[in-house]
């Protein structure tokens, strides 16, 4: 069954279901409640918003692997193994990670553009979307927070501890819903419109999915594909 599936006979006991399911979000609030505080010391310092959004964006994405990484550690061994186990043919899984966050981009930004073209609230919002800043060193910290840090924090958090939590009390699908929910919780912010926020639980899904398929590197590789390219767009448009 892949990477789901269950620890071999006589393996030490994993952490119960309550921990997986609870901790992940846990996590979240702790990088929110950081986030927050950051925010409160560095906006009297003597920086522009757009580096303050450049720091802070990169701090939440360590934090997220932080924790991701540090209640990985508490899982058995085996567990540890079968969560991010290398897989047979790297480069296959790398491909269809890639694959997979193509297709899971264009179906958000199908999701999100009938939003718009039914809602004109949502055509207004994204249009007064703040852009980045263009500092060289503010925008080397988005990108390494979006295309490195995020998709391996979060996929620790949301597939390796919270949606292989799931699937021992509920079906694949169900849990991969609720973990998608989670994932969408940890994108909160002034522009999550609700075709964003279905696109996001969709995203979440598909990443479940492919991980369930491929394991953990081709879970990464989608994501850190569907961050690459909103990186890029994020650029261009400040840059022009």
């Amino acid at each position: 069954m892949g990477t789901l599936d269950q620890a071999p006979v006589g393996a030490p006991r994993p952490p119960g279901f309550w921990w997986r399911v609870l901790t992940p979000p846990g996590a979240i609030l702790a990088a929110f409640a950081a986030l927050i505080a950051a925010a409160g010391i560095l906006s009297v310092a003597p920086i522009g918003d757009d580096a303050l959004n450049a720091i802070l964006a990169f701090g939440t994405s360590l934090l997220l692997l932080a924790f991701g990484w540090l209640l990985w550690r508490t899982l058995p061994a085996h567990e540890r193994r079968l969560g991010i186990a290398r897989p047979e043919n790297p480069r296959r899984a790398i491909l269809a990670g890639v694959g997979t966050g193509l297709v899971l981009l264009v179906v958000a930004l199908v999701i999100v553009g009938i939003g718009s073209a039914i809602d004109p609230v949502v055509e207004r919002r994204i249009e007064e979307v703040e852009e980045i800043g263009t500092a060289p060193w503010q925008l080397v910290l988005l990108v390494l927070a979006l295309v490195v840090l995020a998709p391996l924090g979060e996929e620790l958090l949301f597939r390796v501890l919270l949606l292989r939590g799931l699937v021992r009390r509920v079906p694949f699908w169900t849990a991969a819903v609720i973990s998608g929910v989670v994932f969408t919780s940890a994108h909160v912010d002034a522009y999550l419109l609700w075709p964003r926020a279905i696109a996001l639980v969709v995203t979440g899904v598909g990443l479940a999915w492919i991980y369930r398929r491929r394991g953990y590197w081709a879970a990464v590789s989608a994501h850190a594909t569907v961050n690459t390219i909103a990186s890029i767009a994020l650029i261009a448009t400040s840059v022009s």
